[in-house]
């Protein structure tokens, strides 16, 4: 790769004048040219508060890597991100857009839509290399931000034994550091944009020893942001290449009541580092206001030489040059969890000119330079310039209004989709609420606080628990919709179904058309076999929502189980037009078009799909489906020798894998692959009984039977009580033992007469 060297290219310009301009504090004269070419290191500090880095002031910050790039780069004292979730704020980063106008609000509730258009994607059209390495499963590539990337780095492993919180898989920022590394060792013919997410700051602390708390994860985060800038120092491209360190959002540890983030709006929350490394550009410290959306029209600017049109920030550059603004930047902040999560009121901020109005229903003014904590409000003696920020923020909501593109469900499998309601994640946006009647969430924090606490029982497993937990929020108040939504899920995990549906009765009572509630009622009927309630319930959700993709998958569901496929297929058909890349909606569609022999198309389907996410869960599976389908007995085999790769803790795949053995004379493979499955899941009854085959054929009688009598004590399925008790009678009548066998062979029969109904 070509090393771009300033005073190499700037004719007339002697060594001296370079270093002066390298070395100049408060200004840069200009910009490179040559930086249409540079390369581009994106590092986002997750859950970084601005205030706990060394160069922000924090006196027991160990940060050495961060200040160094402080204190040589460009350093941008007030930078304020429009959001305190990861993935929305995520979002603006790479848009330059505020999450009205982007789409994406919460963790866990949208995708970001193909509709816009992100900073990847610009590079990518400019010959950039593109490579993403994320640190948590709430930036996984499905919810959206994978646009542009030629390679999106989201190893997270998410088993069926699994314990998920979206905010929680994650993995260290030396594995993401490992990875990038990696990938860019590779990087030789082209210009490259890498991204790097470090999520260690995030709940819970547990840095590497010696390291402790929420400061050692800084630490730690830091040191690797030393490793890469070692690495671009040894590989010289240190001149050619643009560094950009910048937070998503903050963490709480207490301050205003919040221990975490995603609540208030306050600065612990919206403040966030934004550091520049650029060549040509040294030493320069920007005292005024910026957004975290002004990175991209910035970014775009000094590698393309081209502006950023149709987005809500501003290039950077004229406050690095301290040239004087016409028009101050405003930046915009909210917090839709205490609405969308839990019916109170939407909190949205405007910060500027010193002074941060808090749009709330006891509203909020902050004179920031006295008042740093925002502990003093100033509504009251400030009444004109409350009404002139909040003129200004009414502007960018209305804006957000009049833009904001269509939502898209993120791409996710059911098995996920179901661990992420349980912890009342739903697939789908509601919209927001407004009303002088909705409460004040400074009055509702200690339930907030609370109703946290039991979703992280819940991600443990702590059902019993975290319902002792939410029965207490619900005394308080009755009307918490997420307490209502996880007590639910957690009555349905102790065997409270009952229960769970009084619930959501009530729910829908008070709410008859929220579909999250419908969705969730229509779950817990599927699961009952109610069916006929639950395409009720579904038909219920599909009235007020008529693209909700969820409602047409459970209705096909039913008629899958019947094996109705002519009933199944509109509904899948539906469902894939309303969200046409939604692997999920595909993968269903799919499998019922093998079930009704219509193998061209279902092949085509499985084909896009194993293209585009080689580990998307149960592809493969239904790919080997396809080829038994078909006859191709050794391509089948290893599809579903692809999809354990992929899902180790497949079980379906495991089992079939197996009886394909077994059925292709491979028994020593079948032996191993149902050992396995055992050793995996002892409470499923399949294994069992097909390990009794495979051992019957060896003689092994005595172990036969304890297979055949462990098998038919784990089910209540017709077909698998039909075969226990017939290897019985295989075992029995070898044995000459004539009672039991004519007793096993009665009841083999009763049973097949059963699935003859």
């Amino acid at each position: 790769m070509r090393i771009l060297r300033f005073f190499l290219l700037v004719p007339g310009l002697s060594l001296a004048a370079v270093v002066i301009i390298m070395t100049f504090r408060g200004k840069v004269p200009f910009a490179r040219q040559e930086l249409r070419n540079a390369n581009l290191i994106i590092i986002t500090l997750d859950t970084t508060r601005a205030d706990h880095i060394g160069a922000y002031g924090y006196a027991s910050a160990q940060t050495p890597h961060l200040d160094k790039l402080a204190s040589d780069g460009v350093f941008f004292e007030q930078c304020i991100t429009p959001t305190a979730y990861t993935l929305p704020s995520h979002s603006s980063i790479m848009t330059g857009l505020y999450p009205p106008q982007h789409g994406v609000r919460l963790n866990g509730d949208a995708a970001l839509a193909e509709a816009n258009h992100t900073l990847a994607e610009k590079l990518k059209e400019k010959g950039y290399a593109t490579a993403a390495f994320a640190g948590a499963f709430v930036l996984d590539g499905r919810w959206g931000l994978a646009q542009g990337f030629d390679h999106y780095d989201d190893e997270f492993h998410l088993g069926k034994d699994q314990r998920l919180d979206l905010a929680r898989v994650q993995r260290p920022a030396n594995q993401v550091t490992d990875a990038a590394l990696q990938w860019l060792r590779g990087q030789n013919t082209k210009p490259f944009f890498a991204w790097l997410h470090y999520y260690d700051a995030h709940v819970p602390y547990e840095p590497p020893p010696p390291l402790r708390g929420y400061d050692g994860e800084i630490t730690f985060a830091d040191s690797q942001v030393g490793r890469v800038l070692s690495w671009l120092e040894s590989a010289k491209l240190e001149d050619n290449t643009i560094v950009v360190i910048v937070g998503d959002h903050g963490e709480g540890l207490g301050s205003h009541g919040e221990d975490e983030h995603g609540y208030f709006v306050y600065d612990y929350a919206v403040h966030v580092p934004l550091l520049m490394r650029v060549p040509g550009m040294s030493g320069v410290r920007v005292t005024k206001q910026v957004r975290t959306v002004d990175i991209f029209p910035t970014l775009l600017e000094l590698m393309t030489g081209e502006a950023a049109a149709d987005v809500e920030g501003r290039s950077l550059m004229p406050l690095v040059r301290g040239e004087d603004e016409d028009a101050p930047r405003y930046a915009y902040s909210e917090s839709m969890a205490t609405n969308l999560q839990y019916g109170w009121a939407a909190l949205y901020s405007i910060r500027g000119d010193g002074y941060k109005y808090i749009d709330a229903p006891r509203s909020e003014l902050y004179e920031l330079k006295s008042d740093p904590g925002e502990t003093k409000n100033r509504l009251e003696d400030l009444r004109r310039v409350a009404v002139q920020l909040r003129a200004e923020l009414k502007k960018i909501r209305e804006e957000g209004e009049r833009r904001a593109p269509k939502t898209e469900e993120a791409n996710l499998d059911q098995e996920t989709m179901r661990m992420l309601a349980s912890l009342g994640y739903v697939a789908g946006t509601a919209v927001p609420t407004e009303g002088a009647h909705l409460a004040d969430p400074k009055d509702k924090i200690h339930l907030f606080e609370s109703v946290g606490y039991a979703a992280n029982l819940i991600a443990k497993d702590e059902y019993k628990e975290a319902a002792e937990v939410l029965e207490i929020v619900l005394d308080d108040d009755p009307s918490v919709r997420q307490a209502q939504l996880l007590l639910a899920s957690a009555y349905r995990k102790i065997g409270r179904a009952g229960d769970a549906k009084t619930i959501l009765d009530a729910y829908l009572k008070q709410d008859p058309g929220n579909v999250r509630a419908l969705i969730a009622m229509a779950e817990l009927l599927s699961e009952e076999g109610r069916r006929a309630e639950m395409i009720a319930i579904c038909r219920r959700a599909l009235a007020t929502d008529a693209m909700n993709t969820r409602a047409y998958e459970l209705m096909a569901d039913v008629h899958m189980a019947d094996n109705d496929h002519a009933q199944a297929l509109p509904l899948l058909r539906k469902a894939v037009e309303i969200q046409p890349k939604l692997s999920r909606s595909r993968l269903n569609l799919a499998a019922a078009l093998i079930a009704a022999g219509q193998l061209p198309e279902a092949e085509q389907h499985l084909a896009e799909i194993v293209k585009e996410y080689p580990k998307f869960p149960l592809a493969h599976f239904h790919l080997a489906l396809l080829r038994e389908r078909q006859g191709r007995a050794a391509d089948a085999r290893r599809a579903y020798e692809d999809e354990l790769a992929a899902q180790p803790k497949s079980h379906v795949a495991r089992f079939n894998l197996g009886d394909l053995m077994l059925r292709t004379g491979d028994v020593a493979g079948a032996e191993a692959q149902m050992r396995t499955l055992i050793e995996q899941d002892p409470t499923g009854a399949r294994p069992y009984l097909l390990l009794a085959r495979v051992l019957l054929s060896r003689g092994q009688l005595d172990e036969v039977e304890r297979l055949a009598r462990a098998g038919l004590e784990r089910t209540k399925e017709p077909e698998l009580k039909a075969l226990g008790h017939f290897l019985l009678a295989d075992v029995y009548s070898r044995e000459g033992r004539r009672a039991e066998l004519a007793d096993a062979v009665q009841r083999g029969r009763q049973y097949q007469a059963l699935m003859r109904r």
